[in-house]
């Protein structure tokens, strides 16, 4: 019996290292201004972590809302060392997507989906512009072609 309990002592911070490696979180606070966002994020104990980075893909950037889900991995388990590893906004993220299809939107509706057949651009003011298959179409008020 002894030796399980020396096992668990033994072992008991390697566990707890283990257990705090990740996290779900609300982003609550968000920071743009410098070379890596800096969010504020309530984690699921309801602790607030702050000035957690969000390192993103080279060529694209965003700024999520407030109470956008975060997952968060923490280096050695140190809440000091957060960083942000994805950020997601189910109220606003668009479904019904087809295999393979991609898809840069916002929370006003504005969207540009890359589908088989072409790429569309939708307005939420609900003017569209599709460009299939060397056609371009044009669902619209006003066309400007500048050349």
């Amino acid at each position: 019996m002894s030796f399980y309990k020396d096992i668990n002592r033994v072992t008991a911070n390697m566990k707890n290292k283990i257990f705090s490696i990740f996290a779900r979180g609300m982003q609550k606070l968000i920071d743009d201004s410098a070379g890596t966002q800096k969010i504020q994020v309530v984690v699921l104990n309801g602790e607030t972590i702050t000035d957690v980075e969000r390192m993103q893909e080279y060529g694209f950037s965003s700024v999520p809302l407030n109470d956008a889900e975060t997952v968060i991995g923490f280096i050695n388990g140190s809440k000091e060392q957060g960083l942000i590893l994805c950020v997601n906004d189910r109220r606003y993220r668009p479904t019904g997507l087809s295999d393979g299809d991609v898809i840069v939107y916002d929370y006003r509706g504005n969207k540009i989906t890359c589908k088989d057949s072409g790429i569309e651009l939708e307005c939420v003011n609900g003017n569209k512009i599709e460009m299939v298959s060397g056609e371009v179409k044009v669902n619209g008020t006003n066309l400007e072609v500048l050349i």
